[in-house]
């Protein structure tokens, strides 16, 4: 491997490592207010949590209602549904997407088990939270399926002898669910004519440290997705969920839709016409959550639920443009998509992630060939006249302008371009970033295992663990192949070359192997699996530049 070789990775490193924070710095996480189509501004002030805590809050009248909790099997989930609050999900297990050692996935626990409440400010100034047990006035449990595709339940409560109604919609293998209010019964008592739908809780952690390096809030306003970071881990996975400070982040004007992510999962609003969102995060004693606060029009019922995983399809499926955001950095949607849908598309014919990444990477390999191959003869010719550089640059160190003519011919007499090496490197980021970002984050290797000890794709291959530390052997092997990489790459370069690059490259070899070890250790073996496939093709493909006569 050649310096520009070497320095063009370390480049595809640090940009990996790096560009996080950077758009974090260029590009605020939420937008101000009065940059977004507002509405009437006192109404988001009455709302706001901050607000809130100098109003004076009342629940609805007690009443005499039994608790009752009604199971949906939806296909896809089941899902128990109480009385509380009109309709909280008591639990939502998924049938898909498990691990080994999982029979289902919980997406409820008790930190969140109370939800999907309304609540609006009465003609006092009280906040009126309808939080108590409803009467369920239609549907009951239900098994789903292709003949009977969907299924309601309309639970109904009172509020100064006038009726509230919320009706829960299910559908068959769909993670959507239709959330319809209605207050319309009780408009003269409402101060404003606005409702209040809230998700309390957050979503439980599945995927330990790396779930918090993906925890945040999202909310979409005219198309652009806007996030707001909860988790608190480093790029290496540690996290302190109980060191993130309460904070709320409010967003006016029209809203696409509204939620909270973890790395896999995540729950949303989709509102017929909401004016304004609130964001509120902290910390609790297991796990950082966020409530979701959705504001909207007395007289607009439809709201729309997504809990589940952030699978593409499903995802898509909502038509708010969501997806765009499962699959990494937006600016390389496009090629992501590409990715994506060629890694689909293997998996159709063998059904079986661990071979479609091996195969991906050799088509990869065997895409990029063309531009790899150009860029290692370019390489190989540049250390071929390295002593002839060398001498040029000793002997005419004292002109400068004399001594680039004589690079320039040198280069001319070899046809050399100087920029051969690095522009197929180039063309190449988009791609090597893409396949970083979609087999870093899609749910599809989730639980998904290949050979031997590499049970799951969506994590470390830990073979055993020595005092609590795990050892994972993919990352040994992909940085073995990188040293072994770049070993015949400098075993290529003819004696005779710069002394202080000799030593630097020497040096290189074993550092740039060691950092990628090191960053990539607890990354998911899916990932390290195709990074190790991928350098074995490139010692393929050295060797076969090595020995080509000149």
């Amino acid at each position: 491997m050649d310096r520009k070789t070497l320095t063009g990775f370390i480049l595809i490193g640090a940009i990996l490592l790096l560009w996080p924070s950077y758009l974090e710095l260029v590009y605020p996480s939420e937008k101000e207010s009065k940059d977004l189509p507002s509405t009437d501004t006192t109404v988001v002030e009455k709302y706001s949590k901050q607000d809130q805590k100098a109003l004076k809050k009342t629940g609805a009248p007690k009443n005499n209602i039994e608790s009752e909790t009604f199971v949906v099997d939806a296909g896809s989930y089941v899902a128990q549904i109480n009385n509380l609050a009109g309709g909280s999900i008591f639990s939502f297990n998924l049938k898909k997407h498990l691990k080994s050692s999982e029979e289902s996935l919980g997406l409820i626990d008790n930190q969140n088990n109370k939800n999907l409440v309304v609540s609006f400010i009465n003609q006092s100034g009280e906040v009126v939270v309808l939080d108590e047990l409803w009467s369920l006035v239609s549907g009951s449990s239900v098994v789903l399926s292709e003949e009977n595709s969907s299924s309601s339940m309309v639970f109904e409560t009172t509020y100064m002898g006038k009726p509230v109604t919320k009706k829960l919609t299910f559908y068959y293998n769909s993670y959507e669910v239709d959330v319809d209010v209605s207050l319309r019964e009780i408009k003269e008592s409402s101060l404003d004519e606005k409702y209040i739908l809230s998700w309390i809780g957050g979503l439980p952690e599945h995927e330990g440290s790396q779930d918090a390096m993906f925890m945040e809030g999202l909310v979409s306003q005219v198309g652009s997705i806007e996030s707001f970071r909860v988790g608190s881990a480093g790029f290496f996975g540690s996290s302190n969920t109980k060191s993130i400070s309460e904070d709320t982040k409010r967003y006016v004007g029209l809203v696409d839709f509204a939620g909270y992510r973890t790395k896999y999962f995540g729950v949303f609003f989709v509102p017929q016409k909401s004016d304004m969102v609130e964001l509120y995060k902290y910390p609790s004693l297991s796990r950082a959550g966020v409530d979701i606060n959705i504001t909207q029009d007395i007289n607009l019922e439809k709201n729309k639920l997504y809990l589940g995983p952030l699978d593409y399809t499903s995802v898509e499926a909502l038509g708010v443009g969501l997806e765009e955001k499962i699959l990494g950095w937006q600016w390389l949607s496009s090629v992501s998509w590409l990715v994506y849908s060629i890694m689909i598309l293997l998996y159709g014919l063998i059904p079986n992630y661990g071979i479609v990444v091996v195969l991906f990477a050799v088509l990869i390999k065997l895409v990029t060939y063309p531009l790899m191959a150009k860029q290692l003869r370019s390489s190989k010719k540049m250390q071929e006249i390295s002593p002839i550089m060398n001498n040029i640059k000793i002997k005419y160190k004292n002109n400068p302008t004399l001594q680039q003519q004589k690079m320039a011919a040198l280069f001319q007499e070899h046809k050399i371009n100087p920029l051969a090496g690095c522009l197929p490197l180039l063309i190449q980021m988009p791609v090597l970033m893409s396949v970083f970002m979609v087999f870093r984050n899609t749910i599809e290797f989730r639980g998904e295992s290949f050979v031997f000890w590499i049970n799951d794709l969506s994590a470390a291959d830990t073979l055993f663990s020595v005092s609590g530390v795990p050892i994972n052997i993919l990352p040994f092997l992909m940085s073995a192949s990188m040293y072994y990489t770049m070993k015949l790459s400098s075993a290529s370069q003819p004696a005779g070359g710069d002394p202080a690059q000799e030593a630097t490259q020497q040096m290189m070899k074993y550092m740039f192997p060691g950092m990628m070890f090191f960053l990539f250790y607890s990354f998911p073996s899916g990932l390290n699996l195709y990074y190790l496939c991928f350098n074995i093709m490139q010692i393929a493909q050295q060797k076969i530049i090595n020995n080509e006569k000149s």
